[in-house]
């Protein structure tokens, strides 16, 4: 007995052949006892027979593409071992005596409840936005802002999460639409909470470095992301998935960092305030400024821009002061 096994990309089997016989034979043509439908694969393309010893030999029967063990040269024989898969035209096949040694089963543990972690995350990720937009109110409050601001977090994740899902489905076979959410909704709590640290920190130590780097973070955060994601659709080339996802995520920063270089230096930028929230009077932990240092600085804004009216205006007409004021 021999068994043909037909394997996938990433070497997973999709269908097993059990042949019995002297030899078994390998092809396009129907009669072979293993037929693959490849149009790289001749006719007849492959014989697998015992030798003389009991070992299996696959013989290639002169097609125009060879008999290759992965990716190596055309040969015009090979002792099979049952371990490395052979290449006929596009074609993965690995052939096996009855006899092989298999792995022994592997124990199984409780399946993992994804949809009450997902419950959870969800109500974290609405608890900290509610919590910053209750902090940061200096109006009124307005109940119907945070209602619709919840409703476009939750809308924006299900379309993510429905992408990823239907991704999955494509190239693994099933959804594994919970899973997903719960990636999807693990990266947004931890994105909620650095952004939140970020802002409270901007404010409360007038930290600027924190949100005028704060991207940094935010997209190796969305690099974890996505190799997750990828992950998740399959386990396969986890070091080539990371190395693409974080390079793409590196060469953001880059470009970003220069942009922000570049418009922050011109000749007629002001820097802007760095503090995008404004929180109670109590989280401020740094000494508000004195009167005369405040007066003192004032001085010196009037000095420099008494001395930029006196100067010739940019020759494309735009002036950083603001035109006649």
């Amino acid at each position: 007995m021999i068994w043909v096994e037909i394997l996938g990309r990433h070497h997973d089997v999709i269908a097993r052949h059990r042949c019995d016989g002297v030899e078994v034979r390998i092809g396009r043509g129907y009669d072979n006892d293993v037929v693959i439908d490849d149009p790289f694969v001749a006719p007849s393309h492959l014989r697998v027979f015992h030798g003389d010893d009991g070992t299996l030999v696959a013989e290639d029967l002169g097609s125009a593409n060879g008999l290759r063990v992965g990716d190596g040269e055309a040969l015009p024989r090979v002792v099979v071992d049952g371990d490395r898969p052979l290449r006929i035209g596009r074609t993965l096949v690995r052939i096996r005596q009855a006899d092989h040694a298999v792995a022994p089963e592997r124990a199984a543990a409780p399946g993992a409840r994804m949809w009450p972690r997902a419950i959870a995350l969800a109500t974290a990720v609405f608890a900290i936005e509610l919590l910053s937009s209750w902090l940061t109110q200096t109006t009124e409050q307005k109940p119907s802002r945070q209602v619709l601001s919840l409703v476009a977090i939750a809308g924006v994740v299900l379309v993510w999460t429905t992408a990823w899902a239907i991704l999955n489905r494509i190239f693994a076979g099933h959804a594994r639409f919970e899973r997903h959410l719960v990636i999807a909704l693990t990266a947004l709590l931890a994105l909620s909470i650095a952004d939140e640290l970020v802002d409270l920190g901007a404010f409360a130590l007038s930290w600027r470095v924190l949100a005028d780097f704060s991207y940094v973070g935010a997209w190796m955060l969305f690099a974890a992301l996505c190799y997750f994601h990828l992950r998740e659709i399959g386990p396969a080339h986890r070091k080539l998935k990371a190395a693409i996802v974080f390079g793409l995520g590196a060469a953001a920063v880059v470009t970003q960092t220069l942009s922000q270089y570049q418009y922050e230096t011109g000749p007629w930028v002001s820097r802007q305030s760095y503090v995008r929230k404004v929180y109670p009077p109590f989280l401020r932990l740094v000494a508000p400024q004195d009167d005369d240092s405040f007066f003192a600085g004032a001085g010196r804004l009037q000095a420099d821009l008494d001395r930029a009216r006196k100067e010739e205006a940019p020759s494309d007409g735009y002036s950083g002061i603001g035109g006649d004021d």
